[in-house]
């Protein structure tokens, strides 16, 4: 059985709570990402996405002056142990509906995985069935 550790990407570009949403997307536009984990002294608090970004920032601030990663992120973040089976990982995207998930132990992250990973990986199954029950909750 493939294990998370085996497929994902362990360089995560990370930022800290009080970095400013203008760092925030410069950062995700320079590594071509559309999240990052949020970290305060190396440990999990959170995580901003590009559509965080803009539905809690920009559309509620639109000057954003003076808002933070720390305002706009999700706090309650679903990780994956590095141990984990693949399978286990992609039932967690279908159940939370999300398409990547922080692997972390202890509240430091070690990796993240997404469903193209599950995908290379061979599973391609996993990814499919995660994808579409993903797919299926944003069209209703």
């Amino acid at each position: 059985m493939t294990t998370v550790r085996e497929v994902m990407t362990d360089n995560v570009t990370k930022a800290k709570p009080g970095d400013s949403l203008e760092s925030l997307a410069q950062e995700m536009d320079a590594r071509d990402v559309g999240f990052l984990p949020i970290v305060d002294e190396d440990k999990l608090v959170g995580v901003v996405t590009d559509r965080d970004i803009v539905r809690k920032g920009l559309a509620k601030d639109f000057k954003s002056n003076g808002v933070s990663a720390e305002q706009i992120m999700t706090e309650k973040v679903i990780t994956a142990l590095p141990n984990m089976q693949v399978e286990e990982a992609s039932r967690l995207m279908q159940d939370h509906q999300i398409k990547r998930l922080i692997v972390a132990e202890d509240r430091k992250i070690k990796g993240v995985v997404s469903l193209g990973d599950l995908a290379v990986s061979n599973k391609e199954q996993s990814a499919e069935d995660a994808l579409g029950e993903i797919k299926k909750s944003s069209n209703g």
